[in-house]
């Protein structure tokens, strides 16, 4: 249970930096975006990394785990979703570990270099911040 709750977590600060509210759509959501997140595990940190024409890059580092995922995102009114092509590690502690094809993150401008981001499945939410 607790390595699923680590997994969520490190899915949810990942997205972190990659969420455009009601405008989105009409937004430039390009660029590196960071977060920070206290989770049952400590404070976890994320960039993500959108790229123009549609390709993404994003690391999450909570405690001694860190995690990469790349691949192409696309942008509607209020979300980015992603599609994942591959993720790092694949083996942590010994376990393999297993990543979910695509996610929707439902994002929120509140200045042109500030997002909230929320994920609807598991509650979270956070801010990211675009610094480039």
């Amino acid at each position: 249970m607790k390595r699923a709750s680590l997994i969520i977590a490190l899915a949810l600060i990942g997205l972190i930096p990659l969420w455009q509210g009601v405008f989105a759509a009409a937004q430039d959501v390009t660029g590196i975006w960071r977060s920070q997140v206290v989770t049952a595990f400590g404070m976890c940190y994320g960039e993500t990394i959108l790229m123009p024409k549609g390709r993404f890059s994003k690391t999450f580092r909570c405690g001694e785990m860190f995690t990469k995922d790349v691949g192409t995102y696309t942008v509607g009114e209020g979300y980015i979703h992603f599609n994942i092509q591959d993720h790092e590690p694949k083996v942590w502690k010994g376990k393999r570990m297993t990543w979910p094809n695509s996610e929707t993150v439902f994002i929120e401008f509140v200045g042109p270099d500030r997002i909230i981001c929320n994920d609807r499945i598991t509650g979270g939410r956070w801010e990211a911040t675009r610094v480039r």
